[in-house]
């Protein structure tokens, strides 16, 4: 659909959206589904705006009055997840700040100025979960005016959530309809389809094995939580989600078990970032499983856990494409409930410099070779795992051709993880296995006037971890918060402690951070670094 198609399809909405007897209360006392982040609260009632890796010093402004960089930087303030911020943070000067915004916007944006269906459903999920803090001191005319739209905003989600461009986006709507049809007096008569129509979209999300294209387990998350939002409201309307949405949720609930590190936080993989772990909690706890087993194969994330420690590996197809991560064969692993050798994160939470850095091999622990990336020159790259255990270890043996076409080499990743989970070893290969494979591999030495082909296995390590290498520069020892010492050693190659970084939702900024590196390099067609992380 054309921009000026979308448009007039939500101009048209919205005309809807007014004709229908207004809505005066909510059905029952509504509670807040989102969790925010305090410490964003702070930032924001500082004058610090960080919306898609834009940051704006704009002290005693209104977030209506700042200069905004972008559209989608607009869209995500009328989206209104700031909201839940402001609620965490919770002084006095904030809530009045939640209201004060809330006014401004309602003055400005009220009649159907800049509504979309996606954004909307985003709104209204946080002007109900928010409304006793909202209308804590709202006059009746006030009320009224609040009552009346959510019920123009219901209207307008039902006419116009067909109008959004991505089946996700859709999702997003519904469940704000869904949500507000089941509260409103006045609007349950738009349950019914609603429920029907919200089954049918996530089924399009979601394949029949709990997969999304992106692999970004982030998404798959927030997937999971609207359908549970859906859910909770149905039933507090005494109405139920069709077998279709509850099949969802069940298969999505064991995925994102599957997909968490030890201390609950989601893995870094596809622009995802950890999750909010009391919202993960939250969710999970209200679907009941008959029988909770945690997966060992994911999305192609292949999991092994042994004592406490966890690994997470992605070997999952890479969409090679300017807006995909390629993160293939790299790890994250955790330690109890500490995270020790992670991905930096996802970078569009800091501009399009940290996005394109993100989504880089060598922003992930995996191995790079010439310190490069795959390009995109194919559409996909799609490694090949197999995981198996004997008594002592578990075993997952991988590979990708990544680079072929590059560098005339294929990389193999072999990682054991002892019966008690003390002993993470692994072997990183790359060889040239076929003739045409040399042929590359000849003309790269050529053209670059050397006589190997080197690469690295890089292994980031979290921000929190106590490094120190030995005088020898063969080991280092990695010393958590809590007092496990954990010790990184090449059997061959060559170690050094390099900078890094580590992104996160809620800061200003990337957190410095250290990232073991060690360099060998491929003679004669092959190469090979072995390693060992211990405790």
């Amino acid at each position: 659909m054309s921009i000026s198609g979308y448009n007039i399809r939500n101009t048209i909405a919205v005309g809807r959206s007014k004709i229908s007897l207004p809505t005066k209360s909510f059905v029952y006392l509504p509670e807040p589904y989102t969790i925010g982040s305090y410490e964003r609260g702070v930032q924001l009632k500082n004058g610090l705006f960080l919306f898609m890796g834009h940051l704006i010093e704009s002290p005693n402004t209104s977030i209506w009055d700042i200069n905004v960089p972008s559209a989608i930087y607009e869209d995500e303030l009328h989206g209104f997840a700031w909201l839940d911020d402001l609620a965490a943070e919770g002084s006095k000067f904030t809530r009045d700040l939640a209201r004060q915004w809330l006014w401004e916007w309602i003055d400005r944006y009220g009649n159907g100025n800049n509504w979309k269906p996606q954004l909307t459903g985003r709104r209204v999920v946080r002007f109900i979960n928010h409304s006793q803090m909202l209308l804590s001191k709202a006059t009746a005319k006030q009320k009224k005016i609040f009552f009346k739209l959510l019920g123009q905003q219901t209207n307008f989600l039902f006419s116009g959530y067909k109008s959004e461009t991505s089946n996700l986006k859709r999702l997003e709507a519904l469940s704000g309809l869904i949500y507000c049809s089941a509260i409103l007096k006045g609007k349950k008569f738009f349950l019914k389809s609603a429920l029907r129509k919200i089954a049918r979209e996530a089924s399009r999300c979601v394949d029949a094995n709990g997969n999304i294209r992106t692999r970004n387990p982030e998404e798959l998350f927030i997937i999971l939580m609207m359908l549970s939002w859906s859910n909770s409201a149905a039933i507090k309307a005494n109405k139920f989600v069709l077998k279709k949405h509850k099949k969802i949720m069940e298969v999505l609930a064991v995925d994102i078990r599957s997909l968490r590190l030890g201390n609950g936080c989601l893995v870094h993989f596809h622009g995802g970032g950890r999750g909010d772990v009391g919202c993960i909690d939250q969710i999970l706890s209200s679907i009941k499983l008959p029988n909770i087993k945690i997966k060992t194969n994911t999305m192609d994330y292949y999991r092994v856990v042994k004592n406490k420690t966890v690994l997470i590996l992605d070997g999952g197809e890479q969409l090679m494409n300017s807006n995909s991560s390629f993160s293939a064969l790299s790890f994250e692993l955790s330690s109890g409930f500490e995270e020790l050798i992670v991905n930096i994160g996802p970078g569009s939470i800091f501009g399009d410099e940290w996005l394109d850095f993100s989504q880089k091999l060598y922003a992930h622990s995996g191995v790079c070779v010439a310190n490069s990336s795959p390009g995109n020159k194919r559409t996909k790259i799609v490694p090949v795992v197999e995981h198996s255990n004997d008594l002592n270890n578990d075993i997952i043996v991988s590979s990708h051709d990544g680079y072929n076409d590059t560098h005339g080499v294929i990389h193999h990743r072999k990682i054991k993880m002892s019966s008690n989970g003390n002993l993470v070893s692994g072997l990183d290969t790359i060889k040239s296995e076929s003739i045409n494979q040399r042929k590359v591999f000849d003309n790269w030495i050529k053209s670059k006037n050397e006589k190997f082909i080197p690469f690295s296995a890089q292994f980031h390590i979290a921000p929190n971890i106590e490094i120190n290498p030995s005088d020898d520069n063969k080991k280092v020892t990695l010393k958590t918060l809590r007092g496990v010492v954990w010790t990184f050693e090449a059997l061959n190659g060559e170690i050094s402690i390099q900078d890094s970084a580590f992104m996160q939702f809620g800061e200003l900024s990337p957190r410095a951070a250290k990232q073991i590196v060690v360099t060998s390099a491929a003679i004669d067609y092959e190469g090979a670094i072995e390693w060992a992380l211990s405790k």
